[in-house]
């Protein structure tokens, strides 16, 4: 049964025919608001893991190897991983998302332009 609206956008199919395949300027776009999500995350969970690792060493670096300079780089060492990943997780995925979103909405804006122009 061939539609004669977009279920989508209900534009009749008359006026914007549905497209054979997804044209590959769409799928660059997705794979690029994947990336930035992506890239936010990793770098808010990096720099957490970072900065407890730097500040882990801090007992040992002043205290020598002693069991107390030990248990200290262990407990700051989890306490930056679990706050890491905490963040991460909440305020890297709000913040990449909207930074993909973004991103994906300026490019899909460009290229329904140049679709409609070249029509």
């Amino acid at each position: 049964m061939e539609r004669t609206v977009c279920p989508h956008c209900d534009a009749f199919t008359t006026v914007c025919p549905p497209a054979a395949a997804i044209p590959r300027p769409v799928i660059d776009m997705h794979r690029t608001r994947r990336g930035r999500e992506g890239l936010v995350v990793r770098a808010i969970a990096w720099g957490g893991l970072t900065i407890g690792v730097g500040l882990s060493l801090v007992p040992i670096a002043f205290g020598g190897v002693t069991l107390w300079a030990v248990a200290g780089f262990v407990l700051i060492l989890a306490f930056f991983y679990l706050l890491s990943a905490n963040l991460a997780n909440s305020l890297g995925d709000a913040l990449g998302y909207r930074w993909g979103q973004a991103t994906f909405r300026r490019r899909w804006e460009r290229f329904v332009a140049q679709r409609d122009a070249a029509k």
